[in-house]
Parts: structure tokens; sequence; C-alpha cells
């Protein structure tokens, strides 16, 4: 990641090592993203909330063209790599916005297995409501990952606030502790309202 980079504001978080499918419209993104496919680079994606354009971020590669249409619109997937605390926000020529970047790196990775174990069964449980399945492929990324708790965080209804919050924590055990207390509660309200078991399917997220 370099120390300045493009920035794609939306009403969308991406977590490390997620992947996320975007359809590219506007003509100062079709730029940005017909120079990173030329450079072979990533970008940042931000978030946009009531807060306005939040400070931590996560850089993106592209990882899949889905498809090119004649307008030079496009569909694409990119994937999170790792997260940034942005500075500087300004305009580039193009249109777009630039940034000064920083790594924001975590100050323990390392997690409480009883924690991870009790997450795992809230999770579940919240499926089992849901009668939602996630396939093979969302389980072996989540076995394969050293962070659960983002991969968790995929499937698991928080909404655009919640999931910058999680993004932003800087200890693995303390996302887990913050994914249990929002699975206590949504279990508790999933009994009450069936509008809330299509949050958890609606995320977006690739598995």
């Amino acid at each position: 990641m370099e120390k300045v980079i493009p920035i794609f504001p939306l009403k969308l978080v991406v977590f490390p090592r997620s992947s996320y499918p975007l359809h590219i419209f506007e003509e100062r993104y079709k730029k940005l993203i017909n120079k990173c496919l030329k450079d072979k680079t990533g970008f940042g994606i931000v978030a946009k909330t009531k807060h306005g354009i939040e400070e931590i971020g996560v850089y993106v590669e592209i990882t899949k063209v889905l498809e090119k249409f004649e307008n030079g619109e496009m569909d694409i997937v990119v994937t999170g790599r790792e997260r940034f605390k942005r500075h500087n926000l300004k305009l580039h020529d193009d249109g777009y916005h630039i940034a000064e970047v920083e790594p924001y790196e975590d100050i323990n990775s390392q997690f409480n297995i009883k924690l991870l174990q009790r997450l795992q069964k809230n999770f579940n449980r919240v499926l089992d409501k849901a009668e939602y399945s996630l396939d093979h492929e969302f389980w072996n990324h989540f076995e394969m990952t050293p962070l659960k708790s983002y991969k968790v965080a995929e499937k698991s209804g928080l909404t655009l606030e919640q999931q910058q919050k999680l993004l932003s924590i800087r200890e693995e055990n303390s996302r887990l502790k913050y994914l249990i207390r929002h699975f206590d509660k949504l279990i508790d309200a999933m009994d009450e309202n069936e509008a809330l078991r299509a949050i958890v399917y609606g995320d977006g997220y690739l598995n």
C-alpha cells in the first residue's frame, strides 16, 4: 500500500479478506478503476456514515472483472487487504478523492478460544433462527482466516455504523466480545421481528 492512495467513499464497509461486488458507473470512478487495472494497484474504500466520511478504511484490490459494458460501466469484485487511517482528503484531477494513509494494525490479534466458541455458538443460533445455511466456501474461508471476527461479521446483520465500529477495534478479543453482545440482542429480537431475518442473509459479501 502506497502512502497516498485513491479513496472511494461508499455506504459500505469491506473487511480485511472479505470480497464484495461493485458496479462502477460514475465517470470519475470508471477512470479510477481503469487506472488501477492498468497499474495493477488497489484503492481505499471508506464508509460514508451519518458522521461523514470515516477515517478508518480498508485497502482493496480488484480480484475479478465480471463484466464490462459498452458505456464504460463495469461489474467488479474487490477483496479487502489491510486497514488504514486516512489523512488530508483531497480531490484528484480526475474527480475522485485521494488521501495520505498510514497502516492501522491490531494492537493484539491473539484471541481467547472460549470467546470464539461462544461466538460460534451464538452465530449458529442466529443462522438457525433465520433458517439460513452458509455453504462450504464460507466455512472454509472461516477456518483459514486468522481474524475470525471479520468473517462472522459479514453475515451478522450489523448496521453500517456497527460495521465501522468493528472495523476500528484493534484487538481480536474485543471484536469477538462486540459480536457476542450483538448476537445476544439479535437472537432475542429475531423472536419478535421476522424482518430481522432478512438482514442476516442480505449483507452482500461474497462467501
